[in-house]
């Protein structure tokens, strides 16, 4: 069977709203973790910002909590970042064809390192 390689805004509704709760997932992880640059290089600064004031002020939460919360919240601009991210693909299903750690991971290890 072929691999699907959608774009987000290709999906079909149920499959977007997939994509969009597994990226937010990533997203709060990626936010406690302090490494949203690699992202911040790639998304409007301005979305983020709202994104990130509401975790802020919601960080006493735990990670589930905070990730129902911030798709509550926060939902659209959200879908903004998804559509700002043209180059990730994904399956049919929702699912990016490259899981999110794995495709940040290898964006981290292209960054110049510092001497």
């Amino acid at each position: 069977m072929s691999e699907e390689r959608l774009h987000y805004s290709d999906l079909s509704a149920p499959a977007q709203e997939h994509a969009l709760k597994s990226f937010i997932n990533y997203y709060v992880k990626q936010y406690r973790q302090g490494s949203l640059e690699i992202l911040g290089a790639k998304v409007s600064n301005g979305v983020m910002g709202t994104i990130n004031e509401m975790l802020n002020l919601n960080k006493f939460m735990g990670h589930s909590e905070l990730v129902a919360e911030s798709y509550r919240l926060s939902k659209s601009a959200y879908v903004e970042i998804m559509k700002q991210l043209t180059n990730v693909l994904y399956q049919q299903d929702g699912e990016p064809v490259v899981d999110w750690d794995v495709a940040w991971e290898n964006q981290e290890e292209q960054l110049p390192s510092e001497d």
